[in-house]
């Protein structure tokens, strides 16, 4: 199971491929991680991009691959590891929101 902190939506992916997405937000910048269907349960697997929020009224986000954090989308086989991700980004955007909160003073 996925950790609910900083969750914002779960829902069916919108591709329309099937399987389920997992949006989080902290501040301005956020993790999407999607889950497609699989018929053997040992290749299930989850595919997770950095994302940034177009603004801060709506869930609309386009892909982020020019951070630290990731420059590509990463592929995780458990959900503690990508617990453990998630645990870090959420650190890393807090960190990068206050960074750029200094740099426009």
């Amino acid at each position: 199971m996925l950790t609910q902190e900083n969750q914002v939506l779960t829902r069916i992916e919108p591709n329309g491929g099937g399987g389920t997405q997992f949006l989080y937000r902290v501040h301005d910048y956020g993790i999407v991680a999607v889950t497609s269907p699989q018929e053997d349960v040992s290749r299930i697997h989850w595919e997770v991009d950095v994302i940034k929020y177009r603004d801060a009224g709506t869930l609309k986000y386009d892909l982020c691959h020019t951070t630290e954090l990731a420059d590509k989308t990463l592929k995780f086989y458990n959900d503690k590891s990508l617990n453990e991700f998630l645990d870090k980004a959420f650190v890393y955007f807090k960190e990068l929101q206050d960074l750029e909160k200094m740099l426009e003073k």
